[in-house]
């Protein structure tokens, strides 16, 4: 049965008793393949994860106290009140990524398992499955989890502050993604939903060198599919991404152009001893330690300073190692690449910040909190090199070093 690695681009071969049961790497790049299915484990973390969000959205999320007088949010007040306060683009983007993609790749992810469980193949299951990956990235409610932590540490230095129903459903439900996420193998879940019929006998075959595989779902095909849309999951088959140098590059320099800003300018003003204090992506990080809290401060450094820097250069790394046609530790950039590519997402935790903190902190001169101009910079630097990560194929690493050679 043939395997294509979506790092390399290696063609291989295995029997179909060894893939059952076992993680399966490639043998040129060392990525994994695929690794033991569990498709009940898997359904039954993502119907209850999708139950969850529906009062996590629907019942008071924070409650904050201040001599008497209270304020109260619920999970999209972060967005209602950015886009009032003059920050339409992140209070779209906290709303995206937080209330309505989660839902929807859940429910597209139930709606695939369940199918499957039921043995039933309708036509539309693997573009259902394709859409559901595609959210992955962007439907980012684990993350929202850390930033609800953060904002909540650093609301009680000040003022009382207590999670509400809605927040405890939330904190099942993204601790319900982490290990959805984990325990999903979508190779296996590819083959199970099955290649459409013309691509049956492609499937079935021995990889050859001139075949090509599927950007979304990996099935292997003939050379003249290019083009043309998988008859698995309808995706437009091409053996490497159109314009993908260009595109990530255009998306890098961008990234690095907000980069300034988004770490010079205020990312927001909070209240720390009742007085409004504006602090940048540094300075929030200080706070933290000031306040004794070590391990947040550390993680909070790590998603929001360094991995933004470290994104852009390691792009910016492979980027150029695919012009120069670089042969030397291929290996070692196809792992930054899988890195990058994963822990991207992250460093959206100070936009979340903001989104927990501002609707709970209305309260007068003094106790107020908002969004500042470096928290949409730094909002677009995330956004931005998380899709240069997705433009970039790693398989033109290896094609440029075998061009060289």
């Amino acid at each position: 049965m043939a395997i294509a690695c979506r790092n390399c681009g290696t063609l291989q071969s295995a029997p179909a008793e060894a893939r059952a049961g076992f993680v399966l790497n490639c043998a040129c790049c060392r990525s994994e393949l695929q690794r033991p299915a569990r498709e009940d484990l898997v359904l039954a973390l993502a119907a209850s994860t999708l139950l969850l969000l529906v009062p996590a959205n629907l019942l008071p999320f924070l409650s904050t106290s201040v001599a008497g007088v209270s304020r109260h949010s619920w999970l999209g007040s972060a967005a209602t009140i950015l886009w009032n306060e003059g920050w339409a683009w992140l209070g779209m983007a906290v709303g995206l990524f937080v209330v309505v993609l989660p839902p929807i790749r859940f429910a597209l992810l139930t709606l695939v398992l369940g199918c499957l469980r039921t043995s039933a193949r309708p036509p539309w299951l693997g573009r259902a499955f394709r859409y559901a990956n595609l959210l992955q990235t962007w439907a980012m409610a684990d993350v929202f989890l850390l930033a609800l932590w953060v904002a909540h540490s650093r609301l009680a230095a000040t003022i009382s502050v207590s999670l509400g129903a809605g927040a405890f459903c939330f904190v099942l439900a993204g601790l319900g993604t982490i290990f959805t996420r984990a325990a999903l193998d979508k190779g296996a879940i590819w083959e199970a939903i099955g290649p459409g019929r013309a691509a049956a006998d492609a499937e079935n075959a021995t990889a050859r060198g001139d075949d090509i595989a599927c950007p979304a779902c990996d099935l292997v095909l003939h050379a003249g599919c290019e083009g043309h849309h998988c008859p698995r999951c309808g995706a437009k088959v091409h053996a490497r991404q159109p314009e993908s140098i260009s595109r990530a590059a255009a998306l890098t320099l961008a990234g690095l152009i907000l980069y300034a800003p988004a770490n010079i300018y205020p990312i927001a003003t909070l209240p720390i001893g009742f007085t409004p204090t504006a602090y940048t992506v540094i300075e929030g990080v200080h706070d933290l330690i000031q306040a004794g809290l070590f391990g947040l401060a550390f993680l909070v450094f790590c998603a929001s300073f360094l991995i933004p820097m470290l994104k852009l250069a390691g792009i910016s790394w492979l980027i150029f190692s695919v012009v120069r046609r670089s042969t030397r530790r291929l290996k070692t950039k196809t792992r930054l690449y899988s890195v990058v590519d994963e822990i991207g997402r992250w460093s959206m935790v100070d936009p979340f910040v903001i989104g927990c903190s501002v609707p709970v902190m209305q309260y007068n001169e003094l106790i107020s909190g908002r969004a500042e101009a470096g928290a949409t910079a730094f909002a677009g630097v995330v956004i931005l090199t998380i899709v240069a990560a997705q433009c970039f194929d790693p398989r033109l690493l290896w094609d440029a070093a075998g061009k060289a050679a």
